[in-house]
């Protein structure tokens, strides 16, 4: 009389490979999603690394602009950014507002605005980056910047900020992306205001 197929070895041996499989397979999709960043955020290698066909990336191109005296006319500036994806006054380039958001290498909410004032770049900004950080910020990190600390200082100690802008020597850097919440769904943010380079005002809303 033939055994029953579930005492059979064979029958055994396939159920414990399906499950080694199955374990295998979610064990990879599981990892491979934690350590993903989420669609349409950068890390912060990929952020300064070089882009294809260009010597320098675009926040190279970004930090470059000089503001103000002697700062970057409008023409030195297209040729780093290309064509401008809005313009807040077409009849007169030279004293208006530009937007880039068609760029290179990053995601469509990331947008470059810079105003012009005769020609020359006197005020830009760079917003949505929505940085993948390898921790998240909390309040311990937030006490560790002090004032008088300097703009690379910040960056050691916090990463690279989601929204940055800079007129007239002073610098506003926002952290929205990987902050440690106290309440979920609420808006948080670490913002930290520079004057020539040093570290002038900081403030927190909800970060834990």
């Amino acid at each position: 009389m033939n055994k029953p197929f579930y005492k059979k070895n064979w029958f055994w041996l396939t159920v414990i490979a399906v499950f080694l499989v199955v374990t295998a397979t979610g064990y990879v999709v599981e990892n491979t999603y934690d350590d993903k960043a989420d669609e349409g955020s950068y890390s912060q290698q990929n952020l300064f690394k070089k882009t294809s066909g260009s010597k320098t990336s675009t926040i190279d191109k970004f930090n470059s602009i000089k503001l103000g005296a002697g700062g970057s006319s409008l023409r030195k500036v297209e040729r780093k950014l290309g064509e401008a994806t809005f313009i807040s006054n077409n009849e007169d380039k030279d004293n208006s507002t530009m937007t880039w958001n068609n760029i290179k290498g990053l995601d469509d909410d990331v947008s470059i605005n810079i105003t012009f004032e005769r020609g020359i770049a006197a005020t830009k900004s760079i917003k949505g980056l929505d940085i993948d950080r390898k921790n998240d910020l909390t309040m311990k990190d937030y006490n560790r910047i002090k004032n008088g600390d300097s703009y690379d200082q910040v960056i050691d100690k916090l990463g690279n900020p989601d929204n940055y802008s800079e007129s007239n020597g002073d610098m506003t850097l926002i952290y929205t992306s990987d902050v440690e919440d106290k309440v979920d769904d609420e808006t948080t943010y670490i913002k930290i205001l520079l004057t020539n380079d040093e570290v002038t005002g900081k403030s927190q809303v909800n970060v834990q």
